[in-house]
């Protein structure tokens, strides 16, 4: 972020861009699989609070960023850097070390206990068992279905929308009269965008929370492909809007909202919903090999497999989004609507 914040040059900024990402998804995929080492109930009780982290994450910078924009990128930035120790400090002093195994499997109530008072005793989860390839490809084939492809597409349709569809959805700045809190949010054309990262942003913390938070179960196996249908039907809706202009103006401003809320919903969903059925549902209805160092191994490479679902989804999206922006607003231009090229 600093290498962002300070550097003026176009190279080092992408280099940092791309280093943020790599960390980013390089510390996703690593506490995933470190949560495997734990039996099964904490692994679930580990997962649900790391996608509702995740969440937070979002909401917290896109509100951060919100409030401290006027300052300019330099210093915003700079300041938001600062963030990041929370993740080392998260790890190193918090987390507990992954030898430190509880003996017993705990019930689901005492999963908080268990996690915050392991014995401090060896198991078999610190045995090292290699897999081989035959062995990952056999437990990726079973999950590319139910678990990887329904990813994939509602984070191709969700980053598409964020990337490639919502830059265009521009509308003359609500006036007072008619729309007392939105004018209040939206003063200049380019207020529009962080507004509605900040919407997605906050349904995607409330949809990736409802699991450890109130606590729900996760959507069932058999359903996880509705969140995809849904995000695309979505991507396809506001792509017509952006195209065509034909939601009543009266309550287009308001109907992108609600729907870019929706689209955080299904996403977050998806998200904690495949992690959990990963992570600690599925692995609870094994038997007492569940608790083999080879189990370990093996949900350590099928959640970490899972994990690359929404990363292709999102590269994928990066590489339609950019055409994509550029074309809705060139057919708004074609149509007489230029607010995409003032921002």
């Amino acid at each position: 972020m600093l290498s962002i914040a300070l550097v003026d040059t176009l190279f080092l900024r992408l280099l940092g861009i791309a280093i943020a990402s790599f960390a980013s998804g390089l510390g996703e995929i690593t506490y995933l699989q470190y949560s495997t080492r734990y039996v099964p109930q904490v692994t679930t009780y580990c997962v649900g609070w790391f996608a509702s982290g995740t969440g937070a994450a979002g909401l917290v910078g896109a509100s951060a960023w919100w409030i401290v924009r006027p300052l300019g990128v330099r210093l915003g930035l700079s300041l938001l850097a600062f963030l990041s120790f929370g993740t080392a400090i998260s790890f190193f002093c918090v987390l507990p070390e992954p030898k430190k195994m509880p003996v017993s499997v705990p019930s689901e109530d005492e999963s908080t206990e268990a996690l915050m008072s392991l014995p401090d005793q060896e198991s078999d989860h610190t045995r090292l068992v290699a897999l081989s390839f035959s062995d990952k490809m056999k437990l990726l084939k079973p999950m590319l279905l139910p678990y990887i492809l329904p990813l994939v597409l509602v984070y191709f349709a969700e980053y598409t929308i964020n990337q490639g569809v919502a830059p265009t959805l521009l509308f003359t700045v609500p006036d007072p009269k008619q729309h007392r809190v939105l004018a209040t949010l939206i003063h200049t054309l380019r207020d529009y965008y962080p507004l509605y990262q900040l919407v997605y942003q906050a349904f995607v913390f409330f949809s990736r929370s409802y699991t450890s938070v109130l606590p729900l179960p996760p959507i069932p196996q058999s359903w996880l492909w509705t969140p995809a249908v849904l995000q695309l039907g979505l991507l396809v809706l506001l792509s017509t809007e952006s195209l065509f202009d034909w939601f009543k103006e009266s309550i287009a401003r308001s109907m992108v909202i609600v729907l870019i809320a929706v689209e955080g919903l299904a996403g977050g969903s998806s998200y904690v919903s495949v992690m959990s059925h990963i992570g600690g549902s599925d692995r609870s209805s094994v038997g007492p090999s569940g608790d083999s160092a080879l189990s370990v191994q093996e949900y350590e490479f099928k959640i970490g497999s899972v994990g690359v679902g929404d990363s292709l989804g999102i590269v994928l999206a990066s590489l339609v989004s950019i055409p994509l922006q550029v074309s809705l607003c060139q057919a708004q231009v074609a149509r007489g609507r230029d607010l995409c090229t003032r921002t």
